[in-house]
């Protein structure tokens, strides 16, 4: 990730959470973390940014929640009350997500160890959800609140409870 790139995702990310004003420093944080993450080998800039944000994430923002810099996620992304979230390193996230408090979205280390959950575009995760394992959430899909989700969920679904899909736009 260049800086251009790491500065074009908080504008997209900050233009999507315009009402949220508190949002737009954790953002700016994780971004610059996530840019540092990626090139502090490269030159002192970056790894000062890797190591100041990172500082400031385990003091201020992450104390209930834990984000990797290494997760890879898409611009726009959109975290109204950003609290108890688990985000694992190696989970992928598409663009215009929205993710709820308390989700998890992490690897099923007793089955699988390592497989992390790809989501695609525009998904809303409710509050509580769990996504677990090396699965693949489509484009346009809801989660609902609490719903545990362990396998792949097709585009335009809305999932509630433990895997059961509501809604696709499949029939």
């Amino acid at each position: 990730m260049t800086f251009g790139e790491a500065r074009h995702l908080i504008k997209m990310d900050i233009d999507r959470n315009r009402d949220l004003s508190k949002n737009r420093f954790f953002i700016r944080i994780l971004r610059m973390g996530q840019w540092g993450h990626w090139n502090y080998r490269k030159n002192l800039a970056a790894y000062a940014s890797y190591y100041l944000c990172r500082g400031i994430m385990r003091l201020t923002l992450n104390k209930y929640n834990h984000y990797s810099y290494g997760t890879a996620i898409g611009g726009g992304i959109r975290i109204p009350h950003n609290m108890g979230i688990v985000i694992s390193g190696n989970a992928s996230i598409g663009e215009n997500c929205t993710i709820f408090h308390q989700v998890t979205i992490g690897v099923d280390e007793i089955t699988d160890p390592g497989a992390a959950p790809v989501i695609g575009n525009n998904v809303i995760i409710g509050a509580g959800a769990k996504i677990i394992g090396g699965i693949t959430i489509g484009d346009h899909v809801k989660i609902g609140a609490n719903a545990v989700v362990t396998k792949d969920v097709p585009d335009g679904a809305t999932v509630v409870n433990d895997n059961k899909i509501i809604h696709s736009s499949n029939e």
